[in-house]
């Protein structure tokens, strides 16, 4: 019995020292919402409308409005609702980082300004958001059946704070295909130059 006892204390001391459990992650550890997170209060749903500076905003689309859309969860991203007076429909989602990711884009070139594609552009400075498409909804007999013609859009960068002749101006400019960022300026539809309200 005793060597029974023995050879039993020899093998628990000889095995390794069990491993401690490690926490399971919550759901903030891996990028999720937090169930008990507050939701933020719902944005503005009050349209900005846009009047048409150049010629293909005002054959294309017309005055256009933009309608901030409240997010389905606290971590979600800003969504948007962009409507013309030719009855063309973008529902989006704001890409963050997008402009700035798309390095073989001349956002100066494009624009026809100094625009700062950075996350954090210096306060007044003109910038640029990025927004993908997540639904678009172009009517029959659309002028050229959307920003992209035959070809779905797949996002719209924004420009705002840009100085026309004019005077101040949003410049939106549209871009088809399947990926962000493209691999080259082909995927640029067209460019559409705003008066901002007021």
């Amino acid at each position: 019995m005793r060597i029974a006892l023995l050879a039993a204390f020899i093998l628990a001391a000889c095995q390794p020292a069990s491993e401690e459990v490690a926490a399971a992650p919550t759901a903030e550890d891996l990028g999720q919402d937090d169930p008990n997170a507050p939701m933020e209060p719902a944005p503005d749903p009050t349209p900005v409308t846009f009047e048409p500076l150049s010629k293909t905003a005002e054959a294309f689309t017309g005055a256009i409005s933009l309608t901030a859309q409240p997010r389905p969860g606290p971590n979600a991203t800003p969504a948007m609702k962009l409507s013309s007076a030719t009855g063309l429909v973008y529902e989006t989602s704001l890409l963050p980082g997008g402009a700035e990711q798309a390095s073989a884009i001349d956002w100066q070139a494009i624009f026809g300004a100094e625009v700062v594609s950075a996350a954090n552009p210096p306060p007044g400075a003109p910038s640029i958001d990025f927004h993908v498409v997540q639904r678009e909804t172009v009517p029959t007999g659309a002028p050229n059946g959307g920003f992209c013609g035959k070809d779905s859009t797949f996002g719209i960068a924004m420009a705002s704070g840009l100085n026309g002749a004019a005077g101040p101006m949003m410049s939106i400019a549209a871009f088809k295909g399947d990926v962000w960022p493209p691999k080259d300026e082909t995927a640029l539809c067209g460019t559409f130059n705003y008066a901002p309200p007021g």
